[in-house]
């Protein structure tokens, strides 16, 4: 029986307003694109997609996990996360949850068992 195996591939870059309005990333991503088809094509896969969504890092309260350095909403200070707003639904594998803990921001996977954020908690 033929399948379809669908993979998802994420990155991520930091931008700012200035760029976002001159639109110079977008020659950036176009070129990225460009070369990660090819890539794709030798080894026989097809890229059908791009997405790109922007989060404000202050009023989300994106930050680096201090531990590990993946990319964390600290939910101490921003409880509501993405609001439960079904578009950022697959981002939970992109910025975790996460908090403060021993004046650190840590993801949830690096968070004590014991702190509320803490992925085994």
């Amino acid at each position: 029986m033929k399948q379809v195996a669908i993979r998802k591939h994420y990155s991520y870059f930091k931008t700012d307003s200035a760029e976002i309005d001159s639109c110079s990333f977008d020659e950036n991503l176009e070129r990225l694109d460009e070369e990660l088809r090819s890539v794709f094509k030798k080894y026989g896969l097809e890229m059908v997609e791009t997405e790109t969504r922007f989060l404000p890092i202050n009023k989300l309260s994106i930050h680096h996990c201090e531990k590990c350095n993946h990319l964390m909403v600290n939910r101490d200070e921003n409880p509501t996360k993405f609001d439960d707003k079904e578009l950022f639904q697959d981002l939970t594998w992109v910025v975790l949850d996460g908090g403060s803990h021993e004046g650190q921001n840590l993801c949830e996977e690096c968070l004590p068992i014991t702190h509320r954020w803490g992925y085994y908690s």
